[in-house]
């Protein structure tokens, strides 16, 4: 009977042993899974999507020598976050900030590389190029050399004007250039020139001679042109003006 009674007692410490290693692997089983879930929590939360270029444009793609186009980068970010432009090219300058910058060319022609580097708050970036090209263009046009007079002595002949001694006559040059902005320099070989820009007054000698007034038109990338008019400055006014 003794022997039955201590067969039972150990059977019923073995059971609950076995029940304490079963609720100690359970609560081990727990602590991991509540130390890992926040982990798992906490990096999904914080997962980063990198921003993504859409499109960098320039309003011109070829300019002239020190001319200028404003670039612009079109970019998104999956997650919203704010983002960072940081420029640079490989000759010339930028200028601004953002999205939307200028780019000052440089003096020389060739084709340059303009870049973007897009980083969001997370540091998830997006690099983007765009190539701009600088090219001197068409030269200048001179259409017509016109000489006016607020007086009678002047007359077009085939090769120029016979015009009076002393007197005043306004000369125009008409010219053209798709790049914009022309600058005109003025000279003779006699007599005086006033004024400045498309028109002057040029002012005939005192003395009987053929004169050449001549203009050279240049643009922004210094492409130039030049043209010249003759004046022959007669000494018998009544004889040739009436």
């Amino acid at each position: 009977m003794a022997t039955k009674i201590q067969r039972r007692d150990r059977e019923v410490q073995l059971s609950r042993g076995g029940a304490r290693k079963n609720r100690l692997v359970i609560i081990s089983a727990v602590i991991a899974v509540a130390a890992v879930l926040p982990l798992i929590l906490f990096n999904t939360v914080l997962a980063n999507h990198p921003p993504v270029i859409i499109s960098l444009t320039a309003e011109q793609e070829e300019v002239l020598p020190l001319g200028s186009s404003q670039v612009s980068c079109n970019a998104s970010d999956p997650d919203g976050d704010e983002l960072r432009y940081e420029w640079s090219a490989s000759g010339g300058s930028i200028t601004g900030a953002g999205a939307v910058v200028n780019w000052v060319a440089p003096g020389e022609v060739g084709t340059y590389n303009i870049t973007v580097l897009i980083t969001d708050s997370q540091d998830g970036q997006d690099m983007g190029w765009l190539a701009l090209s600088v090219e001197t263009g068409t030269p200048p046009t001179v259409e017509d050399l016109i000489v006016t007079a607020d007086h009678k002595y002047l007359k077009e002949t085939t090769g120029g004007y016979k015009v009076g001694k002393t007197k005043e006559f306004h000369i125009e040059c008409i010219a053209s250039n798709p790049s914009g902005e022309l600058i005109y320099e003025w000279s003779s070989t006699g007599g005086q020139i006033s004024g400045e820009g498309s028109t002057i007054t040029w002012t005939a000698p005192d003395v009987s001679d053929e004169v050449t007034v001549t203009v050279t038109v240049t643009d922004v990338a210094d492409n130039r042109v030049t043209e010249s008019i003759t004046l022959d400055v007669v000494s018998c006014s009544a004889c040739t003006f009436g």
